[in-house]
C-alpha cells in the first residue's frame, strides 16, 4: 500500500527555522504563529538542532532559557529518497515523532515529515 511513497511524497518541504539565542518563550510564540509542532535550530548557516513540543512540555517553566539550552542536538534525520516505509521504522524504533529530512547533496535540512503527515496518508489511502 506504501511501498510506492517516498519520504519526498509526504514530507512538508521547508522547514521553520529560530536562532540559538531565541528564548523559549519566542520558540513557543513562532511555533503558535505557524500552527507547527516542531522547529529547527540555526545559526543561518549551519542547523544545529530541533526543538518540538515535547521539548517545549519538558521546559515550560523556564521561558528564559534559550533554543541552544533546550534543543535536541544531532537529531535523527533521514534522506527524500529513503521509502517512506524507512522513515516510518526509524521514527517507531526511535520513538520520535518528527523526522528531518536532509539533502543528499549538502548539509542542510530540506523538510520535515511528522507522524501526523503519515496518519494523514493512511487515511488517505483507506478512504
Amino acid at each position: 500500500m506504501i511501498s510506492k511513497y517516498l519520504v519526498r511524497d509526504v514530507m512538508k518541504k521547508g522547514v521553520v527555522e529560530v536562532s540559538l539565542d531565541t528564548k523559549l518563550s519566542d520558540v513557543i510564540k513562532t511555533m503558535a504563529k505557524y500552527d507547527i509542532s516542531s522547529v529547527v535550530v540555526s545559526d543561518g548557516e549551519r542547523f544545529w538542532g530541533i526543538i518540538t513540543d515535547t521539548d517545549i512540555l519538558k521546559h515550560y517553566h523556564e521561558l528564559d532559557k534559550t533554543a541552544e539550552e533546550i534543543m535536541t542536538v544531532n537529531p535523527i534525520t533521514v534522506s527524500p529518497e529513503a521509502p517512506l516505509e524507512k522513515a516510518i521504522e526509524i521514527m517507531s524504533e526511535k520513538s520520535i515523532h518528527h523526522l528531518y529530512v536532509k539533502s543528499p547533496c549538502e548539509d542542510k535540512i530540506v523538510g520535515v515529515i511528522s507522524s501526523k503527515d503519515i496518519i494523514k496518508l493512511f487515511s488517505d489511502l483507506i478512504e
